[in-house]
């Protein structure tokens, strides 16, 4: 039994490792998308991809919109925001 439980908490260890390294390479790739551009340009699409949210229902949901701007920013398709 112990050695069962032992296997369950490996597996559930490299679970939690898989999220956050698949977590960081999203934000690394996020990043590297949105280094394209200059800081003006930068500016102009940042303000209307605020108009867009804006114009979208998020409710509470700050992080589902702040998710929309930043793939918005960084020309990316929007994934079930």
């Amino acid at each position: 039994m112990q050695e069962r439980d032992l296997n369950n908490g490996n597996s559930t260890m490299k679970a939690i490792t898989l999220l956050g390294v698949v977590g960081l390479v999203g934000v690394v790739a996020l990043s590297a998308a949105a280094q394209g551009t200059s800081e003006s340009d930068r500016t102009v699409k940042e303000v209307e991809c605020n108009k867009q949210a804006d114009a979208q229902d998020f409710g509470i949901h700050e992080y589902k919109r702040h998710r929309f701007v930043i793939r918005c920013i960084a020309d990316l398709p929007q994934l079930g925001s």
